[in-house]
Protein backbone atom coordinates (compact mmCIF):
# COMPACT_ATOMS: atom_id res chain seq x y z
CA UNK A 1 0.00 0.00 0.00
CA UNK A 2 0.86 3.48 -0.99
CA UNK A 3 0.68 7.03 0.87
CA UNK A 4 0.24 9.90 -0.55
CA UNK A 5 1.34 13.11 2.05
CA UNK A 6 1.05 16.63 0.59
CA UNK A 7 2.65 19.27 2.46
CA UNK A 8 5.70 18.65 5.24
CA UNK A 9 4.84 20.62 7.98
CA UNK A 10 4.43 18.72 11.13
CA UNK A 11 1.44 17.26 10.77
CA UNK A 12 2.41 16.04 7.10
CA UNK A 13 5.57 14.58 8.62
CA UNK A 14 3.47 12.56 11.62
CA UNK A 15 1.30 11.22 8.91
CA UNK A 16 4.39 9.94 7.01
CA UNK A 17 5.66 8.57 10.61
CA UNK A 18 2.70 6.67 11.19
CA UNK A 19 2.56 5.46 8.16
CA UNK A 20 5.57 4.19 7.70
CA UNK A 21 5.57 2.01 10.85
CA UNK A 22 3.35 -0.33 9.54
CA UNK A 23 4.66 -3.36 7.36
CA UNK A 24 4.11 -3.11 3.84
CA UNK A 25 3.38 0.43 3.16
CA UNK A 26 5.47 3.07 1.36
CA UNK A 27 5.69 6.51 1.89
CA UNK A 28 5.93 9.31 -0.43
CA UNK A 29 5.82 12.77 1.13
CA UNK A 30 5.50 16.20 -1.35
CA UNK A 31 6.84 19.43 0.22
CA UNK A 32 6.44 22.72 -2.27
CA UNK A 33 8.90 24.64 -0.07
CA UNK A 34 12.48 23.68 -0.30
CA UNK A 35 12.24 22.60 3.55
CA UNK A 36 10.78 20.75 5.61
CA UNK A 37 9.22 21.62 9.01
CA UNK A 38 6.86 24.31 7.86
CA UNK A 39 6.40 26.53 10.73
CA UNK A 40 8.57 24.70 13.08
CA UNK A 41 11.99 26.32 12.05
CA UNK A 42 15.14 26.58 14.49
CA UNK A 43 18.11 29.31 13.62
CA UNK A 44 21.75 28.83 15.40
CA UNK A 45 23.04 32.70 15.27
CA UNK A 46 25.56 35.07 17.23
CA UNK A 47 24.85 32.81 20.43
CA UNK A 48 20.96 32.96 20.27
CA UNK A 49 19.25 30.11 19.70
CA UNK A 50 16.30 31.33 17.60
CA UNK A 51 12.36 30.03 17.21
CA UNK A 52 10.75 31.68 13.81
CA UNK A 53 7.61 29.63 14.71
CA UNK A 54 6.37 27.95 17.71
CA UNK A 55 8.79 27.39 20.57
CA UNK A 56 7.37 25.00 22.84
CA UNK A 57 4.00 22.77 23.34
CA UNK A 58 2.07 21.92 26.04
CA UNK A 59 2.71 18.67 28.11
CA UNK A 60 -0.37 17.93 28.92
CA UNK A 61 -1.02 17.20 25.23
CA UNK A 62 1.19 14.06 25.05
CA UNK A 63 1.63 13.83 21.47
CA UNK A 64 4.34 15.78 20.54
CA UNK A 65 6.14 14.58 23.55
CA UNK A 66 5.81 10.96 22.57
CA UNK A 67 6.59 11.64 18.98
CA UNK A 68 10.29 13.27 20.54
CA UNK A 69 10.43 10.00 22.41
CA UNK A 70 10.17 7.70 19.31
CA UNK A 71 12.74 9.38 17.19
CA UNK A 72 15.30 9.25 19.65
CA UNK A 73 15.11 12.24 21.26
CA UNK A 74 12.93 12.19 24.95
CA UNK A 75 16.71 13.00 26.66
CA UNK A 76 16.53 16.21 25.05
CA UNK A 77 13.41 17.37 26.49
CA UNK A 78 13.40 20.26 28.96
CA UNK A 79 10.79 22.22 30.84
CA UNK A 80 10.89 26.14 31.75
CA UNK A 81 13.68 27.62 34.05
CA UNK A 82 13.19 29.34 37.19
CA UNK A 83 9.80 30.17 38.56
CA UNK A 84 7.48 30.74 36.42
CA UNK A 85 6.86 34.81 36.18
CA UNK A 86 4.34 35.61 33.88
CA UNK A 87 2.27 38.95 33.59
CA UNK A 88 -0.37 40.68 32.04
CA UNK A 89 0.57 44.33 30.98
CA UNK A 90 -2.83 46.65 32.41
CA UNK A 91 -3.12 50.32 32.89
CA UNK A 92 0.71 50.71 31.63
CA UNK A 93 2.25 48.52 34.17
CA UNK A 94 3.68 44.60 34.17
CA UNK A 95 1.22 43.30 37.05
CA UNK A 96 1.57 39.50 38.46
CA UNK A 97 -1.19 36.95 36.56
CA UNK A 98 -3.75 36.24 39.54
CA UNK A 99 -2.68 32.80 41.32
CA UNK A 100 -5.05 30.27 39.89
CA UNK A 101 -6.53 32.18 36.98
CA UNK A 102 -6.86 30.41 34.41
CA UNK A 103 -7.30 31.67 30.37
CA UNK A 104 -10.64 33.15 31.03
CA UNK A 105 -11.98 32.51 34.74
CA UNK A 106 -10.36 32.42 38.35
CA UNK A 107 -10.34 29.33 40.50
CA UNK A 108 -8.71 31.10 43.47
CA UNK A 109 -11.35 33.95 44.76
CA UNK A 110 -9.00 36.04 46.96
CA UNK A 111 -5.73 36.85 44.19
CA UNK A 112 -8.79 37.78 41.44
CA UNK A 113 -10.24 40.03 43.54
CA UNK A 114 -7.03 41.77 44.83
CA UNK A 115 -5.28 41.78 41.32
CA UNK A 116 -4.94 44.88 39.56
CA UNK A 117 -5.27 44.05 36.28
CA UNK A 118 -9.15 44.68 36.16
CA UNK A 119 -10.42 48.29 38.04
CA UNK A 120 -13.13 47.55 40.77
CA UNK A 121 -15.96 48.44 38.86
CA UNK A 122 -14.85 45.34 36.36
CA UNK A 123 -14.50 43.21 39.37
CA UNK A 124 -18.03 44.09 40.25
CA UNK A 125 -19.44 43.53 36.59
CA UNK A 126 -17.76 39.98 36.82
CA UNK A 127 -19.55 39.19 39.82
CA UNK A 128 -22.86 39.51 38.41
CA UNK A 129 -21.82 36.55 36.75
CA UNK A 130 -23.13 35.24 40.08
CA UNK A 131 -26.55 36.05 39.87
CA UNK A 132 -27.06 35.69 36.08
CA UNK A 133 -29.60 32.94 34.04
CA UNK A 134 -28.11 30.70 32.09
CA UNK A 135 -26.84 32.74 28.17
CA UNK A 136 -26.65 30.46 25.91
CA UNK A 137 -28.95 28.75 23.33
CA UNK A 138 -27.99 25.72 20.67
CA UNK A 139 -26.36 27.88 18.41
CA UNK A 140 -22.45 28.54 18.29
CA UNK A 141 -20.97 32.11 19.03
CA UNK A 142 -18.43 34.25 19.60
CA UNK A 143 -16.52 33.78 22.89
CA UNK A 144 -15.90 37.30 23.17
CA UNK A 145 -20.15 38.19 22.96
CA UNK A 146 -20.85 35.28 25.68
CA UNK A 147 -18.57 36.75 27.81
CA UNK A 148 -19.63 39.72 27.63
CA UNK A 149 -22.53 39.35 28.32
CA UNK A 150 -21.77 37.00 31.52
CA UNK A 151 -18.60 38.65 32.94
CA UNK A 152 -18.36 41.98 31.26
CA UNK A 153 -16.00 43.63 29.30
CA UNK A 154 -13.31 44.33 31.46
CA UNK A 155 -12.88 39.74 31.41
CA UNK A 156 -12.60 40.08 28.15
CA UNK A 157 -9.92 42.69 27.65
CA UNK A 158 -7.79 42.25 30.39
CA UNK A 159 -7.84 38.06 30.33
CA UNK A 160 -9.92 36.54 27.44
CA UNK A 161 -8.57 38.56 24.46
CA UNK A 162 -4.89 38.46 25.67
CA UNK A 163 -4.84 35.07 26.80
CA UNK A 164 -7.01 33.06 24.60
CA UNK A 165 -6.68 35.35 21.54
CA UNK A 166 -2.89 35.27 21.70
CA UNK A 167 -3.09 31.58 21.15
CA UNK A 168 -5.05 31.37 18.39
CA UNK A 169 -4.39 34.49 16.62
CA UNK A 170 -7.45 35.97 16.35
CA UNK A 171 -10.09 38.09 18.58
CA UNK A 172 -12.03 36.28 20.74
CA UNK A 173 -14.86 38.81 19.37
CA UNK A 174 -14.27 35.95 16.03
CA UNK A 175 -13.35 32.79 17.84
CA UNK A 176 -16.10 29.96 17.98
CA UNK A 177 -17.13 28.93 21.32
CA UNK A 178 -17.91 25.54 20.72
CA UNK A 179 -14.38 25.17 18.79
CA UNK A 180 -11.76 26.80 21.36
CA UNK A 181 -13.77 26.91 24.85
CA UNK A 182 -16.36 24.30 24.42
CA UNK A 183 -15.76 24.08 28.46
CA UNK A 184 -17.59 27.23 28.98
CA UNK A 185 -20.96 25.79 27.55
CA UNK A 186 -20.54 22.81 30.04
CA UNK A 187 -19.71 24.97 32.69
CA UNK A 188 -22.71 27.29 32.52
CA UNK A 189 -24.91 24.23 31.75
CA UNK A 190 -23.58 22.24 35.10
CA UNK A 191 -23.48 24.72 37.08
CA UNK A 192 -25.19 27.83 35.53
CA UNK A 193 -22.26 30.43 36.56
CA UNK A 194 -18.96 30.28 35.02
CA UNK A 195 -17.63 31.95 38.36
CA UNK A 196 -19.20 28.96 40.91
CA UNK A 197 -18.09 26.11 38.12
CA UNK A 198 -14.10 27.50 37.82
CA UNK A 199 -14.00 28.19 41.36
CA UNK A 200 -15.45 24.35 42.03
CA UNK A 201 -12.68 23.16 39.32
CA UNK A 202 -10.36 24.47 41.33
CA UNK A 203 -11.13 22.77 44.77
CA UNK A 204 -11.57 19.82 43.25
CA UNK A 205 -8.08 20.34 41.40
CA UNK A 206 -6.33 21.30 44.91
CA UNK A 207 -7.95 18.09 46.44
CA UNK A 208 -6.83 16.01 44.17
CA UNK A 209 -2.79 17.63 44.80
CA UNK A 210 -3.31 17.48 48.44
CA UNK A 211 -4.51 13.39 48.15
CA UNK A 212 -1.59 12.78 45.94
CA UNK A 213 0.55 14.91 48.12
CA UNK A 214 1.80 16.90 45.22
CA UNK A 215 2.20 20.65 44.68
CA UNK A 216 0.46 23.38 42.67
CA UNK A 217 0.58 22.73 39.11
CA UNK A 218 3.84 24.52 37.57
CA UNK A 219 4.62 25.32 33.88
CA UNK A 220 2.78 23.07 31.72
CA UNK A 221 5.19 23.78 28.53
CA UNK A 222 7.89 22.05 26.94
CA UNK A 223 10.59 22.24 24.60
CA UNK A 224 14.02 20.76 23.06
CA UNK A 225 17.30 21.40 23.91
CA UNK A 226 18.16 22.09 20.69
CA UNK A 227 14.78 24.11 19.33
CA UNK A 228 11.79 22.39 17.41
CA UNK A 229 13.79 22.20 14.77
CA UNK A 230 15.34 19.38 15.89
CA UNK A 231 12.49 17.01 16.11
CA UNK A 232 11.79 18.25 12.28
CA UNK A 233 15.49 16.97 11.55
CA UNK A 234 15.32 13.46 13.49
CA UNK A 235 11.79 12.66 11.98
CA UNK A 236 12.74 13.54 8.47
CA UNK A 237 16.09 11.61 9.07
CA UNK A 238 14.45 8.38 10.16
CA UNK A 239 12.30 8.77 8.25
CA UNK A 240 14.43 8.45 4.96
CA UNK A 241 16.24 5.93 6.26
CA UNK A 242 12.66 3.77 7.07
CA UNK A 243 12.59 3.81 3.09
CA UNK A 244 10.12 7.34 2.91
CA UNK A 245 10.57 9.44 -0.07
CA UNK A 246 10.62 12.61 0.76
CA UNK A 247 10.34 15.26 -2.06
CA UNK A 248 11.03 19.35 -1.41
CA UNK A 249 10.75 22.42 -3.60
CA UNK A 250 8.49 20.00 -5.36
CA UNK A 251 4.18 21.12 -5.80
CA UNK A 252 1.45 19.23 -6.37
CA UNK A 253 -0.15 20.51 -9.94
CA UNK A 254 -3.20 18.29 -10.08
CA UNK A 255 -4.54 15.38 -7.78
CA UNK A 256 -7.56 13.12 -9.36
CA UNK A 257 -8.89 10.23 -8.13
CA UNK A 258 -8.03 6.63 -9.59
CA UNK A 259 -10.61 3.80 -10.86
CA UNK A 260 -9.54 2.35 -7.17
CA UNK A 261 -10.34 5.45 -5.10
CA UNK A 262 -7.07 5.71 -4.63
CA UNK A 263 -5.25 9.33 -6.10
CA UNK A 264 -2.76 10.31 -8.95
CA UNK A 265 -0.90 13.57 -8.53
CA UNK A 266 1.00 15.12 -11.36
CA UNK A 267 3.69 17.03 -9.49
CA UNK A 268 5.64 20.52 -10.63
CA UNK A 269 8.89 18.05 -11.75
CA UNK A 270 6.79 16.27 -14.62
CA UNK A 271 6.42 13.06 -12.20
CA UNK A 272 3.45 11.20 -11.69
CA UNK A 273 2.38 9.86 -8.22
CA UNK A 274 0.24 6.91 -7.62
CA UNK A 275 -0.53 6.45 -4.30
CA UNK A 276 -3.84 3.98 -2.58
CA UNK A 277 -4.35 6.43 0.24
CA UNK A 278 -4.00 10.09 0.38
CA UNK A 279 -3.48 12.95 3.42
CA UNK A 280 -3.50 16.24 2.39
CA UNK A 281 -1.68 17.99 5.17
CA UNK A 282 0.03 21.29 2.84
CA UNK A 283 -2.83 23.65 4.51
CA UNK A 284 -6.05 24.21 4.07
CA UNK A 285 -6.27 26.35 0.64
CA UNK A 286 -3.61 24.50 -0.93
CA UNK A 287 -6.35 21.49 0.19
CA UNK A 288 -9.35 23.10 -1.00
CA UNK A 289 -7.35 23.60 -4.50
CA UNK A 290 -6.44 20.16 -4.87
CA UNK A 291 -9.78 19.06 -3.98
CA UNK A 292 -11.72 21.40 -6.08
CA UNK A 293 -12.75 18.71 -8.90
CA UNK A 294 -13.09 15.49 -6.79
CA UNK A 295 -14.50 16.92 -4.01
CA UNK A 296 -15.93 20.44 -4.57
CA UNK A 297 -18.23 20.73 -1.47
CA UNK A 298 -15.35 19.85 0.66
CA UNK A 299 -12.89 22.62 -1.06
CA UNK A 300 -15.88 25.16 -0.46
CA UNK A 301 -16.44 24.73 3.44
CA UNK A 302 -12.26 24.33 3.69
CA UNK A 303 -11.44 27.72 1.53
CA UNK A 304 -14.43 29.18 3.47
CA UNK A 305 -11.70 28.87 6.61
CA UNK A 306 -10.36 32.26 7.23
CA UNK A 307 -6.41 32.86 7.31
CA UNK A 308 -4.45 35.76 9.32
CA UNK A 309 -1.44 37.18 8.92
CA UNK A 310 1.14 36.73 11.71
CA UNK A 311 4.93 38.04 12.95
CA UNK A 312 7.18 36.99 15.16
CA UNK A 313 10.16 39.21 16.13
CA UNK A 314 13.45 38.20 17.49
CA UNK A 315 15.44 40.30 19.04
CA UNK A 316 19.13 39.80 20.72
CA UNK A 317 20.20 42.19 23.49
CA UNK A 318 23.20 42.19 25.79
CA UNK A 319 22.15 41.94 29.56
CA UNK A 320 24.08 45.60 29.71
CA UNK A 321 20.90 47.29 27.56
CA UNK A 322 18.48 46.75 30.79
CA UNK A 323 19.22 48.69 34.35
CA UNK A 324 18.35 45.08 35.91
CA UNK A 325 18.53 41.30 34.77
CA UNK A 326 15.40 40.26 32.67
CA UNK A 327 14.19 37.21 35.09
CA UNK A 328 10.20 37.27 33.40
CA UNK A 329 9.20 34.35 31.01
CA UNK A 330 7.45 37.35 29.50
CA UNK A 331 3.98 38.98 29.51
CA UNK A 332 0.93 39.40 27.13
CA UNK A 333 -0.57 43.05 26.32
CA UNK A 334 -3.87 43.67 27.60
CA UNK A 335 -3.87 47.16 26.17
CA UNK A 336 -3.48 48.92 23.22
CA UNK A 337 -0.37 48.01 21.92
CA UNK A 338 1.80 47.08 18.88
CA UNK A 339 2.87 43.70 20.19
CA UNK A 340 0.20 40.96 21.62
CA UNK A 341 2.91 40.17 24.02
CA UNK A 342 6.25 38.66 24.44
CA UNK A 343 8.53 35.52 25.83
CA UNK A 344 11.97 36.19 27.43
CA UNK A 345 13.02 33.06 25.60
CA UNK A 346 16.61 33.44 27.64
CA UNK A 347 14.95 33.72 30.59
CA UNK A 348 12.21 30.79 30.13
CA UNK A 349 13.94 28.43 28.55
CA UNK A 350 18.20 26.87 29.46
CA UNK A 351 20.53 27.23 26.24
CA UNK A 352 18.50 30.20 24.43
CA UNK A 353 21.78 32.83 24.72
CA UNK A 354 25.22 32.57 25.94
CA UNK A 355 27.07 34.81 28.28
CA UNK A 356 25.71 37.83 29.32
CA UNK A 357 22.73 37.88 26.32
CA UNK A 358 19.21 38.26 26.58
CA UNK A 359 17.01 36.95 23.36
CA UNK A 360 13.41 38.19 23.61
CA UNK A 361 10.50 37.19 21.18
CA UNK A 362 7.50 39.33 20.87
CA UNK A 363 4.25 38.40 18.51
CA UNK A 364 2.14 40.90 16.11
CA UNK A 365 -0.79 39.28 14.78
CA UNK A 366 -3.35 40.76 12.33
CA UNK A 367 -5.74 41.14 14.96
CA UNK A 368 -3.85 44.24 15.73
CA UNK A 369 -4.67 46.14 12.93
CA UNK A 370 -2.10 47.75 10.55
CA UNK A 371 0.78 47.12 11.99
CA UNK A 372 0.83 43.23 10.86
CA UNK A 373 1.20 44.65 8.23
CA UNK A 374 3.48 47.31 7.70
CA UNK A 375 6.91 47.38 6.26
CA UNK A 376 9.70 45.73 7.92
CA UNK A 377 11.45 48.68 9.30
CA UNK A 378 8.13 50.31 10.85
CA UNK A 379 7.45 47.03 12.15
CA UNK A 380 10.83 46.47 13.83
CA UNK A 381 10.80 50.06 14.98
CA UNK A 382 7.67 50.20 16.91
CA UNK A 383 8.38 46.89 18.29
CA UNK A 384 12.03 48.08 19.41
CA UNK A 385 10.89 50.75 20.98
CA UNK A 386 7.78 49.44 22.70
CA UNK A 387 9.97 46.37 24.35
CA UNK A 388 12.75 48.85 25.15
CA UNK A 389 10.06 51.42 27.05
CA UNK A 390 8.88 48.52 28.51
CA UNK A 391 11.85 46.96 30.19
CA UNK A 392 14.04 49.98 30.10
CA UNK A 393 16.36 49.20 27.57
CA UNK A 394 19.23 51.80 27.17
CA UNK A 395 20.63 49.90 24.43
CA UNK A 396 18.89 48.73 20.82
CA UNK A 397 19.06 45.04 20.05
CA UNK A 398 22.47 43.62 17.79
CA UNK A 399 20.09 41.45 16.64
CA UNK A 400 17.07 41.34 14.84
CA UNK A 401 15.14 38.50 13.11
CA UNK A 402 11.65 39.24 11.81
CA UNK A 403 9.44 36.25 10.18
CA UNK A 404 6.91 37.23 8.77
CA UNK A 405 3.57 34.12 8.57
CA UNK A 406 1.58 35.94 6.24
CA UNK A 407 -2.14 34.14 5.71
CA UNK A 408 -1.74 31.14 7.01
CA UNK A 409 -2.73 31.41 10.45
CA UNK A 410 -6.46 29.76 10.73
CA UNK A 411 -9.51 31.37 12.25
CA UNK A 412 -11.51 28.87 14.22
CA UNK A 413 -14.02 31.80 13.75
CA UNK A 414 -18.00 31.28 14.63
CA UNK A 415 -19.22 27.73 12.57
CA UNK A 416 -15.80 26.40 12.23
CA UNK A 417 -16.91 22.62 13.73
CA UNK A 418 -19.78 22.52 10.96
CA UNK A 419 -17.42 23.67 8.19
CA UNK A 420 -15.11 21.03 9.30
CA UNK A 421 -18.06 18.57 9.28
CA UNK A 422 -19.09 19.56 6.02
CA UNK A 423 -15.38 18.61 4.09
CA UNK A 424 -15.67 15.86 6.07
CA UNK A 425 -18.98 14.53 5.17
CA UNK A 426 -18.22 15.75 1.78
CA UNK A 427 -15.00 12.99 1.31
CA UNK A 428 -17.38 10.20 1.95
CA UNK A 429 -17.29 8.61 -0.99
CA UNK A 430 -13.23 9.04 -0.94
CA UNK A 431 -12.52 6.77 2.23
CA UNK A 432 -8.83 6.15 1.73
CA UNK A 433 -8.59 10.57 1.54
CA UNK A 434 -7.95 12.36 4.85
CA UNK A 435 -7.15 16.20 5.45
CA UNK A 436 -4.77 17.36 8.19
CA UNK A 437 -3.27 20.32 9.96
CA UNK A 438 -3.70 23.31 12.16
CA UNK A 439 -6.41 24.92 10.29
CA UNK A 440 -9.09 22.02 11.30
CA UNK A 441 -8.83 20.56 14.93
CA UNK A 442 -6.71 22.46 16.81
CA UNK A 443 -3.30 24.95 16.39
CA UNK A 444 -0.72 23.56 18.70
CA UNK A 445 2.00 21.11 17.58
CA UNK A 446 0.89 18.41 19.58
CA UNK A 447 -2.57 19.08 18.11
CA UNK A 448 -1.09 19.06 14.54
CA UNK A 449 0.76 15.85 15.33
CA UNK A 450 -1.80 13.80 16.61
CA UNK A 451 -4.40 14.72 14.18
CA UNK A 452 -1.12 14.11 11.30
CA UNK A 453 -1.03 10.66 12.76
CA UNK A 454 -4.73 9.81 13.22
CA UNK A 455 -5.51 10.90 9.62
CA UNK A 456 -3.23 8.64 7.94
CA UNK A 457 -3.80 5.79 10.11
CA UNK A 458 -7.79 6.13 9.34
CA UNK A 459 -6.90 6.77 5.67
CA UNK A 460 -4.82 3.73 5.44
CA UNK A 461 -7.35 1.50 7.58
CA UNK A 462 -9.81 2.69 5.49
CA UNK A 463 -7.89 1.60 2.03
CA UNK A 464 -7.45 -2.16 4.22
CA UNK A 465 -11.08 -2.51 4.87
CA UNK A 466 -12.54 -1.57 0.91
CA UNK A 467 -9.48 -4.05 -0.16
CA UNK A 468 -10.86 -7.19 2.11
CA UNK A 469 -14.88 -6.15 1.25
CA UNK A 470 -13.83 -6.22 -2.10
CA UNK A 471 -12.25 -9.38 -2.32
CA UNK A 472 -14.36 -11.17 -0.02
CA UNK A 473 -17.16 -9.52 -2.27
CA UNK A 474 -15.66 -10.72 -5.92
CA UNK A 475 -16.29 -14.07 -6.77
CA UNK A 476 -13.96 -16.00 -8.04
CA UNK A 477 -13.77 -17.17 -11.49
CA UNK A 478 -12.73 -20.50 -13.17
CA UNK A 479 -10.64 -20.68 -16.26
CA UNK A 480 -9.65 -24.13 -17.59
CA UNK A 481 -9.25 -25.46 -14.02
CA UNK A 482 -6.91 -22.60 -12.68
CA UNK A 483 -8.81 -20.32 -9.68
CA UNK A 484 -8.59 -16.85 -10.75
CA UNK A 485 -9.57 -14.20 -8.00
CA UNK A 486 -10.88 -11.36 -9.85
Amino acid sequence: MRLLVVGGGIAGLAAAWEAIARPGTEVVLVEADDRLGGKLRTESSDGFLIEHGPDSFVSYRPAAAQLAREVGLGEELIGTSGARQVYLRSRDKLRPIPAGMGMVLPTRLLPFATTGILSVAAKLRAGLDLLLPRQLGSDDVAIGAFLHRRLGGGIVTGFADPMVGGIYGASVDELSLDTVLPSLRTDEDAHRSLILASLASGRKARAARRAAGTRGPGSPFQTLRGGLGTLVDAVAEQLTAAGADLRTGVSVLSLVRTEAGGGRAELSDGSVIEADAVVLAGGVRSSAELLAQVAPAAAAALAEVPLATSNVINLGYRASAFPEPVTTHGWLEAQPAPISGVTVSSAKWAGRAEGDQVLIRAFVPERLGPIATADADELLARVIAHVGEVLGATEAPFLTRLTRWSAVMPKYTVGHLDRIATAEAALATLPGWRIAGSALRGVGVPDCIADGRRQAAAALEAVAVLDATTHEATPARVTTGVRVDS
